[in-house]
């Protein structure tokens, strides 16, 4: 079993004051350093859970890379000559949850379980081969070779697939949404249903939940669009014989934002919420324009948890995200 990268893992370099050492990814120096004894006697150890992190957490181009990853530590006594100290393969799992591993348990814990007819549903996955979809047309079930590694749609999001897991699958809603005469109802892929919602939403995202998978999430409730912006200005040289302006604007900074409402959920629902909301890598999705993917920041920094209650009713989240990437005008 992988250890996650959450856990702190230190490596013992052996019985020295001071040694160089390095970690490497296959013939690939990720890291290189020179580690001190805090002690006056002992062995020396270093930590690099959190240096395999940041190398974890780049996306390559191509995405070339599939979890667990296995690390090689070395250590040297001048910097040049390496001897190895071991290997340990880590997986990319923030779920803080002792003994999960992702090869058993799965990557995929979506929040609400539901999908629109336009999306595509996009799951990572320990898999080798061909994955089998089950879709349901009322009575009707279909079966559906789904191949691995082999999904349309947004470069990135394709390249984070690539990158979370050892395999994923893609089932396009749209282009199986009817079937003799049927509509799709629902969809199973492994050992989750996906439900075909009835209502008609504007917005889906798409992010990384903890344990190293994407799932996705649409957004039953109310939502809209929000523009804001800043200007730079100057002020120039005036003359009004021939000048209609004094104050110029020569920059405009604009920032695209929504905010976001969640369909009524139930307590395991509410309680799978901070997948989402502590997610840093979220796609934004326009249902009318499905094929098109907005990264964007979480900008909600502090949330509730909500749980049902009699008196309340049922519960929803409201949220707001930011486009990753300010535009400009000049």
């Amino acid at each position: 079993m992988a250890v996650p990268i959450w856990k702190d893992y230190s490596c013992n370099l052996g019985a020295y004051a001071s040694r160089y050492f390095r970690i490497r990814v296959g013939s690939t120096t990720i890291y290189q350093g020179k580690a001190v004894r805090p002690s006056s006697s002992g062995n020396l150890y270093v930590r690099i859970n959190d240096i395999c992190a940041d190398y974890m957490a780049k996306k390559p181009g191509g995405g070339a890379q599939a979890f667990p990853i296995t690390f090689t530590v070395q250590q040297s006594s001048n910097g040049s000559s390496w001897t190895s100290v071991e290997s340990v393969a880590f997986n990319d799992d923030w779920s803080y949850q002792s003994g999960f591993d992702p090869s058993v348990s799965g990557m995929t814990f979506p929040i609400t379980g539901y999908a629109d007819i336009r999306q595509h549903i996009y799951q990572t996955r320990y898999a080798s081969g061909s994955v089998t979809a089950y879709a349901y047309y009322g009575a009707t079930t279909r079966s559906i070779t789904l191949s691995l590694n082999t999904a349309t749609g947004n470069t990135d999001l394709i390249r984070s697939l690539v990158h979370a897991g050892a395999g994923y699958v893609d089932f396009d809603c749209n282009a199986n949404a009817t079937y003799s005469g049927k509509k799709l109802t629902a969809v199973t892929i492994g050992s989750q249903t996906y439900r075909i919602t009835t209502k008609c939403p504007e917005y889906l995202l798409y992010y990384k939940n903890p344990f190293g998978g994407y799932d996705h999430l649409v957004l039953e409730g109310k939502c809209r669009a929000v523009r804001s912006g800043s200007r730079a200005t100057f002020v120039a040289d005036y003359d009004n014989a021939y000048q209609q302006r004094e104050e110029w604007t020569f920059q405009n900074e604009v920032t695209e934002r929504w905010r976001l409402t969640t369909g009524f959920l139930s307590d395991d629902e509410s309680e799978r919420m901070p997948y989402l909301l502590d997610s840093p890598d979220v796609y934004l999705v326009a249902l009318s324009a499905p094929t098109t993917f907005i990264p964007v920041t979480i900008a909600t920094d502090s949330y509730e948890i909500k749980k049902y209650t009699a008196a309340d009713g049922m519960v929803y989240y409201q949220f707001e995200v930011v486009k990753s990437q300010k535009e400009y005008r000049k």
